[in-house]
């Protein structure tokens, strides 16, 4: 029975006739359409979208290619010959330089003078009548390259108006497509400065951008364009301005000053004030306070121009830097401060021991000694002079007295001529020494009274007072020699000695420094006058004045001269102009020289970036002639020196103020022949 059952079954659902009905066919085939249309249209939307965007990304390398080629033509190209077009100002429609042919070593062929052999000269515009495309022209030069700027833009413009070239130039008429502007202008990046802004700018070097310069004077202008909403206000600080290649920056502050020319610095809406520290650091600058939108600041200066306003990066050579202005260092060094150390006893002795020995004077107490400075010996010239004397490790030392004195006494003779009509150092050629009496012993008391004798402890150095006098090594080509010249009193006879001092008979009385020929000379009978050294012959033995001068080759007790100029130097740093041959105008300088100084410059140039071969200072006269006309020749790199020189004076009671000059005068005008050095109103002598 279930055989037949299962058969019955099969059999009924194989002849069963049902199908699909009108209805469901008509679904079926909506259905099948509206498929089909979407996926038409997704397709159709599709491919409008890839055509559009390669037609951008057509244009778009287009455009990246012509850039490149301005860009890859520019760089065998020089900014000394661009040409814009109109020559009205910027915005400039079209553009001209030229190019050279590298050779196949890559490098260009010079011209007879050096300069690069330009090969063609290059357009880049839009041909009005030719549509909405850019063009470029390749023009061989045959002649050169037109050096007058008015030249080269007559041959822009009529390249412009023609849509090409002279003969044997070639154009590409479709070089850009599509091309509605083409337009070349400089740039003026907006700058924000406010603090707390995503991108502050709130120290460092910002870049401007570039354009052409002619050579003449120029504006540049940093204007308000808004403020971040946060801000409170419009201030900006300025510290330097840069125009390269001239390279030199141009500190903001000098604009503001008394030293800059007239129409410098033009403020519209605002003040300036210039930021500084007491101690100057170089972080000096110009702080603008502007009021809102449209203020400005411009300043005015010509491009052509060297500056270094406030000598940055200079090497300052007994110079130092007072707020904006440099200074001649006057101010004496004091007490037992370093000026320049420019002799040593140990050196003119030859002595192998810096610190010396201890040892005996010449011939016992009292002695005359007279210390012979000589020029090879001398390190630098000097202005004002200070020594230093040195005693026994064994024994305390007393000095009566000290002078410096030239010793040849007839380049003019101890007995100073008038002074008027001559310089300084061509008449004060003798000077007493002074010292501080540190131990009060000269009534009325003080430490600081200026006496001419000096107490040394054991084992240790006394320095004179500085005084005026020129110590200089040549003078018309002849050497200069000195003498120190010191009397010692009878230290056993000495009563009044420091307290706790005391001097022991029975060891050395002094510091010694030995040498293999004479160095000195010594009086035996040990005291004189200062008529007597006025009137000494000058000659190394005294003879026919005194007789028994005797010569030891040692030098005794005198340990080192120290000198301060009233000369110094600012020698600025390497400039680099960028130019392989500048002419080089004229040097001036905008200072005010007081009365009794004068400002000497000087200036050289090299085609080495370290100046080698250029002419050493020494050799250079330089000018005091304000401006002066340069005769430097045209090196790349150039340099600049400034000779300062004062004189110096003294702060007294009565006068107020005393210069050199008066000081040597007093000295050799009567009743004054015998060199009694002259004296403030309390008796202090001027030193």
């Amino acid at each position: 029975m279930l055989v037949k059952e299962g058969s019955l079954k099969m059999k009924r659902l194989l002849t069963c006739k049902k199908g699909f009905t009108l209805t469901e066919v008509m679904f079926a085939a909506v259905v099948t359409v509206m498929i089909i249309g979407t996926i038409m249209s997704v397709w159709l939307f599709t491919y409008r979208t890839w055509i559009e965007k390669s037609h951008q990304t057509e244009l778009r390398m287009d455009m990246m290619k012509a850039l490149e080629t301005i860009k890859n033509d520019l760089r065998y190209s020089s900014l000394t010959y661009v040409s814009f077009y109109p020559n009205t100002g910027p915005p400039y429609s079209a553009i001209s330089f030229p190019t050279a042919e590298p050779d196949e070593n890559g490098l260009f062929a010079l011209d007879g003078n050096g300069e690069v052999d330009w090969d063609n000269m290059l357009y880049y515009y839009i041909y009005p009548a030719g549509g909405n495309t850019m063009r470029r022209t390749v023009e061989p030069l045959t002649g050169g390259v037109e050096k007058d700027d008015a030249t080269r833009y007559g041959q822009l413009a009529t390249v412009v108006s023609a849509g090409a070239g002279g003969s044997g130039s070639e154009t590409d008429d479709n070089f850009l497509v599509n091309v509605n502007i083409f337009q070349i202008i400089p740039l003026a990046p907006i700058i924000e400065f406010y603090d707390e802004s995503s991108t502050p700018v709130r120290i460092g070097k910002v870049i401007f951008g570039w354009v052409k310069l002619g050579s003449g004077d120029h504006t540049i202008r940093f204007e308000v364009t808004g403020k971040n909403d946060l801000s409170s206000g419009y201030d900006i600080g300025i510290d330097n301005l840069m125009i390269e290649p001239s390279g030199s920056q141009r500190e903001a502050e000098y604009y503001n000053s008394s030293f800059a020319p007239s129409g410098a610095l033009t403020i519209s809406g605002g003040t300036a004030g210039r930021v500084h520290d007491i101690v100057w650091s170089h972080d000096n600058y110009l702080e603008f306070d502007f009021s809102g939108e449209g203020d400005y600041a411009e300043f005015g200066d010509s491009y052509d121009l060297w500056r270094e306003s406030s000598f940055s990066v200079a090497s300052l050579d007994n110079t130092e830097m007072v707020d904006e202005e440099i200074h001649v260092k006057l101010d004496v060094p004091e007490g037992n401060e370093a000026g320049r150390f420019v002799w040593y006893s140990h050196v003119e002795a030859g002595d192998t021991i810096p610190g010396g020995s201890d040892g005996n004077l010449p011939g016992g107490t009292p002695v005359t000694i007279r210390t012979i400075v000589t020029p090879d010996n001398i390190d630098l010239d000097g202005d004002m002079v200070r020594v230093s004397f040195r005693s026994s490790s064994e024994n305390p030392l007393k000095i009566g007295a000290a002078y410096i004195t030239r010793r040849n006494a007839n380049e003019d003779g101890f007995v100073n001529p008038d002074p008027s009509g001559k310089s300084i150092s061509e008449y004060h050629m003798h000077q007493q020494l002074f010292f501080k009496d540190t131990y009060d012993k000269e009534a009325p008391g003080g430490t600081d009274d200026n006496v001419e004798f000096a107490f040394i402890p054991a084992g240790s150095v006394a320095w004179s007072e500085w005084t005026a006098f020129p110590l200089i090594r040549e003078v018309s080509g002849s050497d200069v020699y000195y003498f120190i010249t010191f009397f010692v009193p009878d230290l056993g006879s000495v009563t009044n000695w420091p307290t706790g001092w005391s001097f022991d008979a029975g060891k050395t009385d002094s510091r010694y420094w030995a040498g293999s020929s004479p160095h000195s000379y010594y009086l035996s009978n040990g005291d004189y006058t200062t008529s007597d050294l006025i009137e000494a012959s000058g000659t190394p033995a005294w003879s026919g004045v005194y007789t028994n001068w005797t010569s030891p080759n040692d030098i005794y007790v005198t340990a080192k001269i120290d000198i301060w100029q009233t000369t110094g130097t600012v020698e600025s740093q390497i400039f680099d102009t960028a130019l392989s041959a500048p002419a080089y105008n004229k040097i001036k300088w905008s200072e005010v020289i007081p009365s009794g100084t004068d400002v000497v410059l000087k200036a050289r140039s090299s085609a080495s970036s370290f100046m080698s071969g250029a002419t050493v200072w020494d050799s250079i006269t330089g000018t005091s002639t304000n401006p002066d006309t340069l005769s430097i020749g045209s090196g790349r790199y150039v340099q600049f020196l400034a000779e300062l020189t004062t004189e110096p004076f003294w702060e007294t009671p009565k006068p107020s103020s005393l210069s050199y000059y008066n000081y040597i005068n007093d000295q050799t005008t009567p009743p004054n022949p015998d060199y009694e050095f002259p004296v403030d109103s309390d008796g202090e002598p001027y030193v």
